[in-house]
Formats: structure tokens, C-alpha cells, sequence
């Protein structure tokens, strides 16, 4: 593998700023603290008092339709019911290799008529591969003939990207300001990292063009960096994390060349559940969804912003009882909200808007 170095200097708000030529994708290195600094004692805490913590299964259940129209329906909270909308490909190799194992994807994102799944086969520890759907293609198919393509050979409306580094991999989201897609390079087993690596990917090529390395700390205390990711409309990237079973709400901006990160100053008291697995934003109606499994909160994004003005009346929350893995949430253009869930994997639609 050949680098090429580039020193770039100073770059916008004085950020110190490397860049080399890496497997044709350009590294940025910012060599500053991307994260804005702030006093502890600015911090509070809101009794998100409606919200419930939802242990995650020791084992996920199984669709109980896995061939055909499967529907989850909420228990409690504000009613909300998703049903079957496309039944994703279950081979273990795809186009006839094992690197391409399409039974575990981590994120999916809707954007236009195309639906970008991502998946981190158990096989390949740390790599993944991304698939693009043409939806276009997909609704004409029937749900059984989708669920058998990619066994051989590639399907109308549907490309496979070579295989790269996905860490965990349920961070990939678009950016509809920007036209882009991003997600972050962490680790399979999520441990926390000292440097922060975020990826930009490219839609046609399905594979990162651009890496930038950036590290966070708060007055030298390293701020591990995110799993799960999503964007508003004007382009600002969110994600959310749990310290001390608080939930913690960063926002941040992805530059062409450095990245700048805020906390939120309104934690929240209560976490949805086990694991953090995704968070999506709707632009109908500008709110941020939390999602752990069976178990998601939602509230509006521009109260965030700053030291945050959200108060216990903002929050919204949907529990079901699926037993299932909750992998992801996107919206579509109409605002109905999309969710990823595996055995089998599955696209569901709501059945209303939120």
C-alpha cells in the first residue's frame, strides 16, 4: 500500500490539519480537541419520567412471519405499529463468497430511491460490506424473490461494495444537506478509543473516500467517540451515548476537512435500554428518535441545541414487546419512520407517521 503526504496546515477555525492518500480514500488528521469545551458544573439532568429501561433479551426473537408480512404493534407509550415492508437477502454468501454473509446488517438508510444496508457479518470481526437497493426495483420484486437474490450473482437493483473497515457498524446515516453518507469507524466491541474516526462514503462506490481522525477530551479527559449517527436537515450530525446510565447527546459538524463537536448540557435520567442501537431524525417533524431494543424515545432537536431547553413534556415514548433486535431507524420522505430488525432481516414501515 502506497501513502502520500500532504501537509495542509491551518485550515479554518486555526485546526491543525494532516492529510495522506490511504487505500483511495483522503485521511484527515486533525491534531486539535474537536470537542468544545465547557464547565462540569454546567451540566443538568432532566426526569425524562415517562421513559422505560428495556433489558435486552439474553436471546432475540424470531420474526413470527420470516417468509412473508410480519407486524410489531406498541404495548405502551404513544401508539405505534411497524409492518413488513421489504424482506432483506438471508444468504451467508453472497455472489458465492463468505466475506459476504447478508444475515446480520447493523444500519440502513433510505434516501431518494435507494436504501443503503450496511452488514458486519459475524465472520469478519471489525469488516463489512455496504448493499444498495434500488427501491424502484425492489417494489416490483415479491418479498420471497428478494429474500433469495444475491446468492450467485448480483440482482437487478442491487450492488454489492467491496468489503472495508465497519468497527460495530450500525452508525451509517445520510446527510440530505450535504448529499453524503457517513458513519464512524469504531470497534467491533465497541470499547472506547482515544482518537475518534469518522468515514465518509461514497453512494456509487460503497466504500470510504474520506477518513477523518480526530480526538474528543474534556479538560484532558479522553470523550469516547459515537456508535450510532444521524443528521438534521441543515447538516448537523447527532448521536448519543450513556454515562453513569445518563444518556448524553452530542452534536457535531462534519467539515471537509475537521470535525467540531458539542455536548448537550441537558442529560437524561433515563435510558431507553441495554444497548444504544441507533438514533434517527425526521425531518417532518425535526424530532431525534433514541433506539434500544423494543424500547425507543423521541424529542426535538432544536431544544438540544446549546445548553439544551428540553423539558419533561418534550419526550415521547414508544415501548413494544417483540423480543426482537432493533438494528436501526430511518425515515422516508413522507415521514414514515423505517426500522431495521433482524432474524430475519427485515425493513418495516410504520403504519402511521409519528
Amino acid at each position: 500500500m502506497k501513502f502520500k503526504s500532504l501537509l495542509l496546515g491551518i485550515i479554518g477555525m486555526g485546526l491543525a490539519i494532516s492529510g495522506v492518500i490511504v487505500a483511495n480514500a483522503t485521511l484527515r488528521v486533525q491534531h486539535s480537541n474537536a470537542l468544545m469545551q465547557y464547565p462540569s458544573s454546567s451540566l443538568r439532568t432532566l426526569n425524562n419520567r415517562n421513559v422505560h429501561f428495556v433489558k435486552a433479551p439474553l436471546n432475540y426473537a424470531w420474526s413470527k412471519n420470516p417468509n412473508d408480512v410480519d407486524t410489531l404493534k406498541s404495548v405502551s407509550g404513544v401508539k405505534w405499529a411497524f409492518r413488513t415492508k421489504y424482506l432483506l437477502p438471508v444468504t451467508h454468501t453472497a455472489l458465492g463468497k463468505s466475506i459476504y454473509d447478508m444475515t446480520n446488517p447493523q444500519a440502513a438508510v433510505v434516501t431518494g430511491n435507494y436504501l443503503f444496508a450496511l452488514y458486519a457479518p459475524h465472520n469478519t470481526i471489525g469488516k463489512g460490506f455496504i448493499v444498495r437497493y434500488d427501491l424502484n426495483k425492489l417494489n416490483q420484486m415479491s418479498l420471497g424473490s428478494v429474500q433469495a437474490a444475491l446468492g450467485t450473482r448480483p440482482a437487478a437493483g442491487m450492488r454489492v461494495g467491496p468489503q472495508f473497515t465497519v468497527g460495530h457498524g450500525q452508525s451509517l446515516a445520510y446527510d440530505q444537506k450535504h448529499h453524503s453518507l457517513w458513519m464512524w469507524r469504531d470497534r467491533a466491541d465497541m470499547k472506547p478509543t482515544t482518537r475518534a474516526t469518522i468515514q465518509k462514503i461514497s453512494p456509487s462506490k460503497l466504500k470510504p473516500e474520506k477518513i477523518i481522525q480526530f480526538s474528543m477530551n474534556h479538560h484532558g479527559a479522553n470523550v469516547p467517540a459515537g456508535h450510532n449517527l444521524t443528521f438534521d436537515h441543515s447538516g448537523h450530525a447527532y448521536w448519543w451515548e450513556t454515562s453513569n446510565n445518563k444518556v448524553k447527546l452530542y452534536r457535531g459538524i462534519f467539515g471537509e476537512h475537521s470535525v467540531k463537536v458539542s455536548l448537550t448540557k441537558q442529560l437524561l435520567r433515563k435510558r431507553t435500554g441495554t444497548h444504544e442501537q441507533a438514533i434517527g431524525y425526521n425531518a417532518h417533524n425535526g424530532r431525534l428518535y433514541l433506539v434500544s431494543d423494543d424500547s425507543v424515545q423521541t424529542l426535538p432537536a432544536r431544544k438540544t441545541y446549546g445548553n439544551g431547553h428540553l423539558k419533561p413534556s418534550d419526550i415521547k415514548y414508544t415501548r413494544f414487546h417483540s423480543g426482537r433486535e432493533f438494528e436501526g431507524l430511518t425515515f422516508d420522505h413522507t415521514g414514515h419512520a423505517m426500522l431495521l430488525t433482524n432474524r430475519n432481516p427485515e425493513l418495516m414501515r410504520s403504519t402511521s407517521r409519528y
